[in-house]
């Protein structure tokens, strides 16, 4: 990590040092032809003879020359120092975000591979115990559960991967059906009540709301806002799920009670890989592809998604999104 940081230090050294040269060695060309205009210009006036007739009117037009030239030269100058000045800004912010994004593939691949093995050891870890030990049915049912839960973990991982790369790439084949929302909403009430039987989810559904778009890809946006409410809120507190009826749009609020999103990272927190910087939620599994994955998603769907602070402490995520009538 050390070698690494001075690599980059090393690169924006190198970067500075070539921009300051070039800028300077603008500077001495511009200057260096002032000097020459002027050289030029007396060298002319004095080939003239100061007693001839015309000699005032030959010395203003030199004069008329010589002004004619350092307008042309401070022009030209202008304009190379400003394409200067754009190429450097434009250079180094593609090399500033490639090195964003080059650290934050590394952070998400370290987190991956957490993620990934971490369900498999705790599942092969409980189904060993229950091979090689014999246990009464209660503690059957908790490791069972456990592993259960590391496995639908695992599941939702994959399934974030997978269509992260497929949207990334444009093979998905976004399908345009009218479903209904509520029956989306009350699928995935139903899947977390099965996987967190522990967690308590508030649910309020108006009405039978439908929406033109791809269930499947829906439904993953909705879930993965209701994992982050499950991953960050206390575990003794309710996870709320409402959705509202707003004209010809739809709302649907995923709130907690969790730390909540600072201020200052609710646009950053939907970038591809980003992680909320947060002390209390960056040691918090996850990959930072569910909240990319859920804008990409409700975009696609011609809506929106926003994040609001809850009261007194926690998120609200708000899905706004047009319904068909």
């Amino acid at each position: 990590m050390q070698s690494k940081y001075k690599k980059i230090r090393s690169i924006y050294i190198v970067y500075w040092f070539l921009l300051t040269y070039i800028i300077a060695a603008l500077v001495w060309w511009f200057i260096a032809l002032m000097h020459q205009n002027e050289a030029m210009i007396q060298i002319k006036k004095a080939e003239l003879d100061i007693n001839s007739p015309q000699y005032p009117y030959k010395t203003g037009k030199l004069n008329e020359e010589q002004q004619r030239k350092t307008a042309q030269y401070m022009g030209e100058g202008a304009v190379f120092f400003l394409l200067i000045i754009a190429g450097a800004i434009f250079v180094f912010r593609a090399v500033r975000n490639r090195l964003r994004e080059s650290q934050q593939q590394q952070g998400f691949m370290m987190a991956v591979t957490h993620e990934l093995k971490t369900p498999i050891a705790v599942t092969k870890l409980n189904l060993e115990t229950l091979l090689k030990r014999k246990l009464d049915p209660t503690q059957q049912e908790r490791l069972l559960q456990n592993s259960l839960e590391e496995t639908n973990r695992l599941n939702s991982l994959c399934t974030n991967l997978l269509f992260s790369s497929q949207m990334e790439a444009g093979r998905y084949q976004f399908s345009t059906e009218t479903f209904n929302v509520r029956t989306v909403l009350q699928e995935i009430i139903t899947e977390f009540t099965q996987r967190y039987p522990d967690r308590d989810i508030d649910s309020k559904i108006e009405n039978d709301f439908s929406i033109k778009g791809d269930p499947t890809l829906f439904k993953i946006a909705v879930s993965n806002l209701v994992e982050n409410a499950i991953k960050y809120a206390p575990r003794n507190l309710p996870i709320h799920l409402h959705s509202i009826d707003a004209g010809n749009k739809i709302k649907i609020n995923i709130a907690d009670q969790g730390p909540g999103v600072e201020e200052t990272e609710r646009e950053k927190i939907f970038e591809k890989f980003y992680r909320t910087g947060n002390e209390a939620t960056k040691t918090a599994k996850g990959t930072g592809l569910g909240l990319y994955l859920v804008q990409k998603i409700i975009a696609a769907h011609h809506g929106s998604v926003q994040v609001l602070t809850n009261s007194p402490t926690g998120s609200i995520f708000v899905i706004t999104i047009p319904q068909v009538n």
